[in-house]
């Protein structure tokens, strides 16, 4: 297999992991809702793993939306500068993103060592399982921010073109 074919394969079991998560979330979520109102049941076992789940999905989706390019950004700036600019600022904004989530990764890690010797009350777990969903998502977005600055280093000036449809260049 060569590494594109397993990179496409890599990014749709990245994608299948995350939209499983959601798709599961969003059943135990109209499930809890029904029980609750309903038949006036709640477990505090489901709340706890709803709210775990929803960390998960939130902490999974930073780096699809780094490969996918849907990460917050201004543009207004990219927008007016040319073409090699916009390169540079591409390069420059994966750095910042990778110092950034390293700081993310590091600090998760220390605080999942600190506190994740105590047990949840809900599903009575150690709450390192839970705390884990920090650094081990932000290493999986640290891999796809390389990812990302690789592709901006090998692409064309040319394929940098302005994100919005005003531009002044244009």
């Amino acid at each position: 297999m060569n590494l594109k074919k397993f990179g496409k394969t890599a990014v749709s079991v990245y994608e299948g992991i995350g939209a499983a998560a959601m798709g599961l979330l969003a059943i135990l979520v109209i499930f809890t809702v029904i029980m609750r109102y309903c038949f006036s049941l709640n477990w505090k076992e489901l709340s706890e793993f709803n709210v775990t789940l929803f960390a998960f999905t939130t902490f999974w989706a930073m780096g699809l939306n780094v490969l996918r390019g849907e990460h917050v950004s201004i543009t207004i700036l990219y927008d007016a500068v040319p073409n090699a600019a916009r390169k540079v600022f591409s390069i420059l904004s994966c750095i910042v993103m990778f110092v950034v989530d390293w700081q993310f990764v590091r600090y998760g890690w220390q605080y999942t060592q600190k506190m994740g010797k105590q047990i949840s009350q809900g599903m009575e777990i150690p709450m390192k399982y839970m705390y884990g969903i920090m650094p081990v998502c932000g290493a999986i977005c640290l891999v796809c921010i390389v990812i990302k600055l690789i592709e901006y280093v090998r692409r064309p000036v040319s394929e940098f073109v302005p994100t919005s449809a005003a531009s002044p260049l244009e």
